[in-house]
């Protein structure tokens, strides 16, 4: 068994000491040296230039005008319009409901009779007052004349030519046309004061029959601008009151675009001035057609939105007749211009590496370059930094990406 292991342990032996032997001696292999890929890519060529790019906004049409319809007067529908109806189109001053006039008829005509009889209450009072003017001259008169008698008589009553009895005579004469005279002034004020009591009885007549008027008027519920009705809720007979709602009018010709623009856009935009007169233009996607229509902003709301970090931004839709089919609510999409960048490039997103970095090929190579990103022109970048007129930019996305790599353009790889 010993002896059986040993020639074992001597076979294995000579075994391992050929197999070293034939490896030290076997004939070394020529070393291969790596292969350096190549990649084919899109390049573009830039020029410094001035630039305006385009904001692109989402929004909803919104109406300028909007009004809940009420009836200024509580009564009976006895009338409705021929457009009164959920969708219908109305013009300014059209009618839309009429209530049963008769009761306010009748306030009119009771008002206008009292203003007639407060005229005439006026006009008699006046005629008496010119009465009493008239008078108040002749008694002026008289009482003169007594008076003057009077002082005759006292003369020769001292000198005994006439009796102490005539002297009385002439004195209560005098006294009684004195006191005709003070009466008839008296009664001329009071008649003037009570003429002022019935001018101002007259202007609260004269109102009564304004407010009847009105509410005559206001029997009939008229559209107060052209628009659209929705939410109709009334019918003829009815009785309805000041509080009821009976339909909604939208203006559907004054139309206003509400977008969100963020607080970077409007800081760039308010930079250059005031945001109301700048152009806009809105895209409206109907269904297989695409209606574009010209607008200006007009203001922007009161307050920064925290929620969106941004301010919604109103802009008035120029009349157009193709405003008829649009309604409220309708999603939009509006374009307006930025504001240019002077001596920068226009490259496409793709091109642009960590946020801040292109890559540019020079004779096969690719050369880092460091650049600031301006704004943002759709799928397009506004850039600037140390980049020349010219230069070839990169702008197919490369995983392994660094300086240095080798490549080729999409032109040298159809020709190789």
């Amino acid at each position: 068994m010993v002896k059986q292991l040993f020639w074992v342990f001597v076979v294995l032996l000579i075994g391992g000491g050929g197999y070293f032997f034939l490896e030290r001696t076997k004939p070394n292999d020529p070393e291969r040296l790596p292969i350096e890929r190549e990649w084919a890519v899109d390049t573009t060529r830039v020029l410094r230039t001035d630039i305006q790019p385009t904001l692109n906004l989402s929004g909803k049409i919104v109406a300028a005008r909007e009004a809940d319809l009420r009836p200024f007067v509580e009564g009976r529908i006895i009338e409705i319009g021929n457009n009164f109806y959920e969708g219908g189109i109305v013009s300014r001053g059209e009618l839309l409901l009429a209530i049963d006039p008769i009761n306010f008829e009748s306030s009119l005509d009771d008002a206008k009779a009292a203003l007639l009889e407060n005229r005439s209450s006026r006009e008699e009072v006046l005629v008496q007052i010119r009465k009493n003017v008239a008078l108040s001259e002749s008694y002026k008169k008289q009482e003169e004349l007594r008076k003057l008698e009077l002082e005759r008589r006292v003369s020769l009553s001292g000198e005994g030519i006439i009796s102490k009895k005539a002297n009385d005579d002439s004195n209560i004469a005098y006294l009684s046309s004195r006191q005709i005279r003070i009466t008839n002034d008296y009664e001329t004020k009071r008649l003037k004061a009570k003429l002022k009591r019935l001018d101002a009885t007259i202007l609260r007549s004269e109102v009564r029959v304004d407010i009847a008027k009105r509410n005559l008027n206001e029997t009939l519920l008229k559209a107060p601008f052209d628009g659209v009705l929705t939410d109709i809720s009334i019918a003829i007979g009815k009785w309805v009151n000041t509080r009821d709602y009976v339909a909604q009018i939208i203006d559907n010709v004054n139309l206003e675009v509400l977008f969100h623009m963020s607080d970077e856009q409007y800081g760039r935009i308010t930079s250059l001035g005031k945001l109301a007169g700048r152009p806009a233009s809105v895209i409206w996607n109907s269904g297989i057609n695409s209606i574009k229509l010209e607008a200006t902003l007009n203001r922007a709301e009161g307050e920064f939105d925290a929620a969106s970090g941004g301010v919604w931004i109103y802009a008035s839709i120029h009349p157009n007749k193709k405003l008829k089919d649009l309604r409220p609510g309708a999603f939009v999409q509006t374009k307006t211009p930025d504001i240019v960048y002077s001596n920068s490039f226009r490259v496409i997103d793709t091109a642009i590496y960590s946020g801040d970095t292109v890559f540019l090929y020079n004779n096969g190579r690719l050369e880092e370059r460091v650049v600031k990103i301006l704004a943002r022109d759709g799928a397009h970048l506004i850039i600037t930094g140390n980049i020349q007129d010219g230069d070839l930019i990169v702008t197919t996305r490369i995983p392994e990406v660094a300086p240095g790599l080798k490549v080729r353009t999409n032109s040298e790889s159809s020709q190789s």
